[in-house]
């Protein structure tokens, strides 16, 4: 069974509770075109360079556990990238 929508959300929002805290979750949509993947939109907080927002895509087709994961991961490439 899919992960819903709220679900994604739910966690997206505890791994950047967790590991970032100036990292707000502003939602969570379908991917375009896709009834199986979702795409999480970050706010940084207190941002003083381009660009404030982050946006990432996972599948709702795994786990809670590989959800957090990918989250985890993909959050943290596009924070280093963004910071180089």
């Amino acid at each position: 069974m899919a992960l819903t929508l709220t679900e994604v959300r739910r966690i997206a929002s505890d791994v950047a509770r967790h590991d970032y805290p100036d990292v707000d979750v502003l939602g969570v949509t379908p991917r375009e075109g896709s009834s199986t993947s979702a795409e999480v939109i970050f706010a940084i907080r207190a941002c003083d360079h381009e660009p404030c927002r982050v946006l990432i895509g996972v599948s709702r087709q795994i786990s809670e556990g590989e959800c957090r994961g990918t989250v985890r991961a993909q959050l943290q490439e596009r924070l280093a990238r963004r910071a180089s």
